[in-house]
């Protein structure tokens, strides 16, 4: 099992070699939505060598909705990712599938659209068209493990520990509501300091990201999956932690805490009031209409 880290600064990366980190996912400036590290061309060849001189895989995030007059720039991208070598592409347009066929690179697509990936099904359907699938957030435990161990050619893999996207809007959500309020001189956009409260779940805050890609609302604590990883981890080919929202100390040691069971419950005790187990043992029906409770 890959563990798969995103890359904040190009002088992190021995940091994420010293870690042990097998993967390291890089955003790019155009098609990479609540990008933390957006690189062009030239700076996106450069970092990928200085990881790749070091043996360690490389995958792009595209995760923005594609239009149209996207098409011509995603081509120029999927020729250039060719020309480099790139090992991965994440993706959660079905629309980059089909421009990474056109070059070949449809063995290096991972799709990873949030909710849609539920069932054995999907997997059958996928698994001679690309190098992986990410399942869904939203699914058990027990749903997870029925597809795992269902016999399949495709990679799985789950994002699995940090703050979980459950809301994404190419419309201007926080700039509007500012407009609409008549506020000024405010900074919206990459902004992480926003919250939204809703008026029937009291004192729980929900982190909302504007970037020049929409609008993202995320539940509002960290998902985590140490004990779960233990029934998994022979089953899913990349791990993903995510990073939104999490200062440098503690991602360091929380790839770490993946890393070595041993310093696991340290980590709990350190950072416990700031995670939950999502959906792992909570079916999605079973939330809808009800106040939430934790």
């Amino acid at each position: 099992m890959n563990i798969v880290a995103r890359l904040k600064t190009k002088d992190e990366i021995q940091n994420m070699i010293d870690l042990g980190v097998n993967v390291v996912m890089l955003d790019t400036s155009v098609f990479t939505a609540k990008s933390i590290f957006p690189l062009n061309q030239t700076a996106f060849k450069e970092v990928f060598q200085l990881i790749h001189n070091h043996k360690i895989n490389v995958y792009v995030y595209i995760n923005k909705m594609i239009h149209e007059t996207d098409i011509f720039e995603l081509n120029a991208w999927m020729k250039f990712f060719k020309e480099i070598g790139i090992d991965g592409i994440v993706i959660n347009d079905y629309t980059v599938y089909v421009i990474a066929k056109e070059y070949g690179l449809e063995n290096k697509v991972i799709y990873q659209p949030g909710t849609m990936n539920t069932n054995t099904f999907d997997a059958m359907f996928l698994e001679d068209k690309i190098k992986g699938m990410t399942l869904s957030k939203e699914i058990t435990l027990e749903e997870i493990l029925t597809i795992v161990q269902s016999p399949s050619k495709i990679e799985y893999s789950l994002v699995g520990h940090g703050f979980i996207d459950m809301f994404y809007s190419k419309r201007q959500l926080i700039t509007n509501y500012f407009i609409h309020k008549n506020k000024k001189n405010y900074k919206i956009k990459n902004n992480h300091q926003f919250v939204l409260e809703e008026k029937t779940r009291d004192s729980i805050y929900y982190p909302i990201l504007e970037d020049n890609m929409g609008t993202h609302i995320f539940r509002d604590k960290q998902l985590q999956s140490f004990e779960e990883l233990i029934q998994l981890k022979d089953y899913i080919s990349d791990f993903f932690i995510e990073r939104l929202f999490i200062d440098d100390v503690e991602y360091y040691d929380t790839i770490k805490a993946y890393q070595n069971t041993q310093v696991q419950q340290k980590f709990l005790d350190k950072y416990h009031s700031n995670f939950n187990s999502g959906f792992y043992y909570l079916p999605t029906e079973k939330t809808k209409g009800e106040r939430h409770v934790d």
